[in-house]
Parts: structure tokens; C-alpha cells; sequence
């Protein structure tokens, strides 16, 4: 006689060792199930109990799922908790792996229990029940899912089938009798946060974000609800990565930039705060992009579409004439936007998978919190996916072109990065752009401002400089006409009112490329009567480290005030030690390059 292929009691740690990434991704194997079945209302109900032995804190200790989905019949019940047991096999809904349900209870704690009924009426119904118990299976006691058997709901849960809540000065009701399904995680040991209220914080979060097209479009709706305080409770918001969605858990007020504003009890100017980012072709955002792939079921070569999204930031929530003197990182929407940099992976409209997938790189990047990507495909391209049997996991990395030149089925990286990799890249280079701005010469989003109220101070108290010297031996007919030059190189308006305000100026601060090799930091001339200070933005030091923290206009203002009083204070010395400061400020660039080149070949 043959031995069993697996000796069960000896598995129990690799079947709780499932490798889920967090609780929430757990959960939403649940909440697949519910949708798959139909379920237009689901209730995840968290019980918490006090930790005497530790904290003395109430901790999660239980959680249930509740739906009114179709229900399952005794047989589709008595192989639920079954590794490998499925309906779906046809490759068009988000099921079909039949590892779902118990590999993800497993994760969570030691016994689940599983009732399911149909045909329900007039306020009575009739459940079956399913349990898998790990302990039991861990001691040998059993090695097998026991038939369903009938029995009541656990009467806690009882008050759930019929459920009455205000929501919007409404009361609404909800009715789990005729048909649905409860699953109870009990001896739960896996629970992060452990405290209801973080982890619904972070439930509302993920969930949002991973069932977002679901709740957006009303056709389902997920409730959190804290057993012990029915006060905590609150339906899960879609939470888009794009941005895009009108009912978003966050969505932006243009006369208040950088303030959040959210859905419940909303303005009525509020509004996403991204736009689709399109081009000529693609207008609406949108690709639909032909993949090649290879048939699993016959390995026949077929073809499939992955659509990708994509969004930016609107101007109105980002550039500097919305936040003129602020980092827009540091405002509510930009902490939030954080939270959502990289690119979604969407299968059958659930979202499986977020992280940059080797498409674009951010070190020292915060503009890449500013745009949004999502690829999006049907179940028939899994294995072109590598989709992992939990649905939480993609193989989307890096591959290498040359190694599949004479294959004509290539990996879907290759076959989609281009697109990817340069709309990103467009988004990017645009944002940092829309930061930079484009500047009238009174525009007060520097240290312009602050250097010239000083400035005038010391003219006023007698002081004689280089600059000011220039600035009387013309008459002003003439240094006007060489400020309209001077305007037309930085690309600003010749205007009367650019020229009268440069025309004031003690100080000007103007960025822009010098030249990558043999060039200073910063330069700077006073031949307009005016002190004009060019920072290099091709030079070593501003692109490794100035560009990066220039996201934050603090930051910006203390570097300028520091060069401005460094030339000025070369500006007002004895005109014979000209050459020397020249020969100063020659010698310190050179040292500055030798330093950064040092550092970054240590670097690497």
C-alpha cells in the first residue's frame, strides 16, 4: 500500500506560513469570495478583547466576514475549506486558484468556521456549517474537513442579518436573511495593528485601494464595524492611486491647494486632484497596449490587452502659483500622495499588486508622487503575469532585451516597458518644470525679496559697492535697454513693469545652465547695475544633491541667502583686491567638484 502524498499534521506550519504580505491582504482573499459570489454587502466585524498578560490594551482577537452573497450549496460548502477546491476554472473571474479561502484563514488564526445559506425566509434561516481547526490537524485528532452540518448563526452575529445604521441623516437598512455567507476568524494571532483603531485606519487604506473600482461604481460596499463599540464603523472610500475617481476617500479644494478635503460632508468645489495625462494619440490617458502570450492551456501563441493608465497632478493643486512658498510635499495632499507613489497592478478590476516593477527609478525624486500609473489586465494573461496563486504578487521586473531577441513571445516587461518607462519619465520631467515655474521678475518665491529690503538698507547707510558703482556711470536710457536685453535671455516678458521693477533691483538670482565640465557652482556679474547671481544647474554638486532638497523652498531660500551674502560681501571690497576674490571663488569651485566626485566614487 502507497503512503499518502502529504503527511498532513507534519504541514500545519506550512499551511499557516502562506506568504502573505500583511493582514489586509489576508482579508481581501475573504472579500474576493464575497464578490465572487455576488455579494453586494460585506461586513467585516473585528471583536477585541482585554490583553491581561500584556498590554492590559483590548486586542483583536476574532474577525468576521459577513455577506449577501448567493450563498453556497452543501456541496460547494463541503469543499470550501479544501485546498484546490474551485468553481471557477474558465479563467474569467477573480477566483479560480481554490486555495483563497482556507490558505488566507490559516494566515490570520488557528480555526475558522464557515456558514453559508440560501432560500432564507421570513426572518428565519438555515445555515450550514464547516470548520478547519489547525490545532486539531496539528495533533493528529483529524486530517479532513468534516460535512457541512446545520445550525444556528452564533448568536453574537446575530444582529448583523438585519442591520439598521445612520449614514447622511439616513437611516439604512440591511438584510442578510434571504441568502449570504459568514466566515469567523477565531484565535486570531496575526492581527497588525492589534488595536481596532489603527487597523481599521490601515484597512481603509488598503481595502480602499485594492477594491476601489468595486465601491466606486456602488455596486459593492464594504463596512468596517467594531463589535464591541458599534460608534466605530464606517464604509471603506475607494481610494484610487490615479486620483481620478470623483467619490476618492481624499479629494482637493483649489481655493485651499494643499488642504485635503474629504467626501463626507464635501464642498462643492472639491474635486480630484489629478487629471488623465494623454497625449495626441492617447487623449483620454489610456493605452491599450497588444501583448503576445502563450496559451497555457493548448501553449498556443495568442494575442491579449493590458491597458495602462495614466495621471498627473493638476497645476491648480501643484506649481508655484498655487503653492507659491510651499513645499508641496509637506502639505496634507503631498503626505498623502506619498503614501500612493508607484504603479498599480489591477486583475479583473481588484488591484494585486503595487510597487515601481523596476519601470522608473526614485532616488531623490519626490516629483514621482505626482503622477499616477496603472496596468490593467484580465485573468487570461496570469501566467504572462506570474500572478501568485494568493493574488497579491505579480513576477513584473526587469529583463534584459538581448536575451529574448529570437523569441517571439517576449516577457510582458519588455513588451510594455517603453510606454511605461517614458510616459513616467514625461510626467516626471513636467512636474519638476511646473515647480521651477516660469517667473516675472517681481515674483517673491525666492530670497529676492529679503536680499533687496537689506540691500537698500546698505545703500541707504552709504555703502559703495562694485554693482552700485556700475549702476552710475549709466544713465537710465541706457540701462534699460541692456535690462530688455537681459530680460529676452531669461525668457521673461519685456514688459514696462519688468523692466521698472529690475530696474530696483540690488540683487537678481537666476538659474540656468553653464556647461557640465571646466564650470563654477555659481557665477555672477553687476554690469546692469544690479548684483546677478547664476547658479549652475549643470554643475556635480546641483544635481547631486541641490535639485533634491530645492523641493523644499526653506531650503532653497537658506542657499540663496548664503551665496547672496557671500558675493555681496565680495561686491562692497577694495576694487585692487578684485583678482584675488576672483582667484578665491576659482580655487573653491575646483575644490567643491574634486569633493563631490570623491564622494560619489565612494559612493558607488
Amino acid at each position: 500500500m502507497g503512503k499518502k502524498l502529504v503527511k498532513v499534521s507534519a504541514m500545519t506550519d506550512a499551511l499557516r506560513n502562506t506568504g502573505y504580505k500583511s493582514i489586509e491582504s489576508a482579508m481581501s482573499e475573504i472579500i474576493d469570495n464575497s464578490i465572487q459570489w455576488n455579494a453586494s454587502n460585506v461586513f467585516v466585524i473585528a471583536s477585541a478583547t482585554r490583553d491581561t498578560k500584556m498590554t492590559g490594551r483590548k486586542r483583536v482577537e476574532e474577525i468576521a466576514f459577513l455577506d449577501n452573497g448567493t450563498g453556497m450549496s452543501t456541496e460547494i460548502l463541503s469543499g470550501c475549506l479544501s485546498y484546490g477546491e474551485t468553481e471557477n476554472y474558465d479563467r474569467k473571474g477573480m477566483g479560480r486558484f481554490g486555495v483563497g479561502l482556507p490558505q488566507s484563514s490559516m494566515y490570520a488564526c488557528t480555526l475558522v468556521e464557515v456558514y453559508s445559506w440560501q432560500n432564507g425566509d421570513h426572518g428565519k434561516i438555515e445555515a450550514q456549517k464547516v470548520f478547519l481547526d489547525i490545532n486539531k490537524i496539528r495533533s493528529g485528532e483529524t486530517d479532513e474537513i468534516d460535512d457541512p452540518v446545520k445550525c444556528e448563526i452564533p448568536e453574537k452575529y446575530k444582529k448583523y442579518l438585519t442591520y439598521k445604521v445612520k449614514e447622511a441623516e439616513k437611516i439604512k437598512e440591511y438584510n442578510f436573511l434571504e441568502h449570504g455567507t459568514l466566515v469567523i476568524w477565531k484565535n486570531c494571532d496575526r492581527i497588525n495593528p492589534k488595536t481596532v483603531n489603527p487597523l481599521f485606519k490601515r484597512l481603509q487604506f488598503e481595502l480602499g485601494k485594492r477594491f476601489r473600482y468595486f465601491i466606486c461604481d456602488g455596486s459593492r460596499e464594504i463596512k468596517l464595524i467594531y463589535h464591541e463599540n458599534p460608534q466605530v464603523t464606517g464604509n471603506v472610500m475607494p481610494n484610487d492611486p490615479l486620483m481620478l475617481m470623483e467619490n476618492n476617500m481624499v479629494l482637493g479644494n483649489p481655493e485651499c491647494p494643499g488642504e485635503i478635503v474629504y467626501p463626507i460632508g464635501k464642498k462643492e468645489n472639491a474635486e480630484p486632484i489629478f487629471e488623465p495625462y494623454g497625449n495626441e494619440e492617447h487623449p483620454d490617458g489610456v493605452v491599450k497596449q497588444k501583448v503576445k502570450y502563450v496559451s497555457p492551456d493548448n501553449e498556443e501563441i495568442k494575442e491579449g490587452i493590458v491597458t495602462i493608465k495614466f495621471s498627473k497632478v493638476k497645476d491648480k493643486f501643484y506649481d508655484r502659483i498655487a503653492l507659491p512658498t510651499t513645499d508641496p510635499g509637506d502639505t496634507q495632499i503631498g503626505k498623502h500622495v506619498k503614501e500612493l507613489e508607484g504603479i498599480s497592478i489591477v486583475r479583473a478590476k481588484r488591484e494585486i499588486d503595487f510597487n515601481k516593477f523596476d519601470f522608473y527609478d526614485n532616488i531623490n525624486s519626490p516629483q514621482h508622487r505626482w503622477w499616477g500609473c496603472e496596468i490593467s489586465f484580465e485573468p487570461e494573461l496570469d501566467e504572462a503575469f506570474g500572478v501568485a496563486n494568493n493574488k497579491q504578487h505579480v513576477e513584473l521586473k526587469y529583463e534584459d532585451y538581448t536575451a529574448y531577441e529570437d523569441e517571439e513571445v517576449k516577457p510582458i516587461w519588455i513588451q510594455i516597458q517603453s510606454v511605461v518607462s517614458n510616459t513616467i519619465s514625461e510626467m516626471h520631467r513636467k512636474n519638476k518644470e511646473k515647480r521651477k515655474g516660469t517667473r516675472n521678475v517681481g515674483a517673491q518665491e525666492d530670497s529676492t525679496k529679503y536680499t533687496n529690503d537689506v540691500e537698500k538698507q546698505y545703500e541707504a547707510e552709504g555703502e559703495k559697492s562694485e554693482t552700485t558703482n556700475k549702476k552710475n556711470s549709466m544713465n537710465e536710457d541706457e540701462r534699460k535697454e541692456k535690462i530688455k536685453e537681459e530680460l529676452q535671455k531669461e525668457g521673461i516678458e519685456v514688459t514696462e513693469e519688468n523692466v521698472s521693477e529690475y530696474m530696483d533691483l540690488h540683487v537678481k538670482i537666476i538659474y540656468k545652465g553653464l556647461g557640465k565640465f571646466g564650470t563654477p557652482l555659481f557665477d555672477y556679474n553687476n554690469e546692469l547695475g544690479t548684483c546677478i547671481i547664476i547658479i549652475n544647474t549643470d554643475h556635480i554638486f546641483y544635481k547631486s544633491y541641490l535639485e533634491s532638497v530645492f523641493e523644499n523652498i526653506d531650503t532653497k531660500i537658506a542657499f540663496e541667502f548664503f551665496i547672496t551674502a557671500f558675493v555681496k560681501a565680495t561686491d562692497v571690497t577694495n576694487p585692487g583686491q578684485v583678482m584675488q576674490n576672483d582667484k578665491l571663488i576659482t580655487t573653491w569651485n575646483e575644490r567643491l567638484r574634486k569633493y563631490v566626485e570623491k564622494q560619489r566614487r565612494y559612493g558607488e
